[in-house]
């Protein structure tokens, strides 16, 4: 069953909590695909990086359980390879990830930064395939600002997990509770997009 948490800044406290019951397990034992490629256009953007990374650390997940996996470093879908084709073993860092790949892990975090790149990495690479099988599978998805936009109603070719455009980082958001409409969703930083199966709700 698909469960998705779409946050504007990360997790709070009772937000946390709902997480890790869905996960299942216990921090030091959760697996997690790291996905940064929304935070490489400049440093300033980068420097989130070191702040996703530091808050699923503070979430008790050991670095040695955090798999970093850039997008930008695959080669694009359908692409033919030529002076390197004689390589058959490929390491995972630079390689498509396959539905099996993903499913061994237990959750995968979309970091902050620009939307419009990281979507263009997940179509241009062919990841949404494989990613939207995983999580029907059972891998949890975890969106950060810009990874939250590119599983709503922000982009026509975006996951499409929520019909809904989600405007994150605003003072007020829209008040906790089901999602019954296909409007704008406003996430002030604390709140989240709650999505497991077909239920969608906003927590705060």
């Amino acid at each position: 069953m698909r469960t998705l948490f779409l946050s504007s800044s990360g997790l709070n406290e009772s937000t946390t909590k709902l997480f890790w019951e869905c996960i299942g397990k216990e921090p030091q034992n959760t697996k997690v695909i790291f996905v940064p490629s929304a935070a490489i256009e400049n440093d300033a953007a980068r420097e989130g990086i070191v702040i996703c990374l530091e808050r699923l650390m503070s979430m008790g997940i050991p670095i040695s359980n955090i798999f970093l996996y850039d997008l930008a470093l695959l080669l694009s879908d359908g692409y033919k390879r030529t002076y390197s084709s004689y390589v058959d073993d490929i390491p995972t860092q630079i390689r498509l990830m396959n539905v099996e790949e993903l499913s061994q892990y237990d959750t995968i975090v979309f970091c902050g930064g620009n939307a419009s790149v990281l979507l263009n990495e997940v179509n241009r690479t062919g990841f949404s395939k494989p990613l939207k099988q995983a999580i029907e599978n059972g891998l949890v998805y975890l969106g950060i600002s810009a990874g939250s936009m590119i599983a709503a109603g922000n982009f026509a070719d975006g996951l499409g997990y929520l019909t809904n455009p989600l405007i994150p980082h605003v003072e007020i958001g829209n008040p906790c509770g089901e999602i019954t409409n296909n409007d704008s969703i406003k996430l002030s930083d604390g709140q989240i997009v709650w999505i497991q199966g077909e239920r969608q709700e906003i927590i705060c």
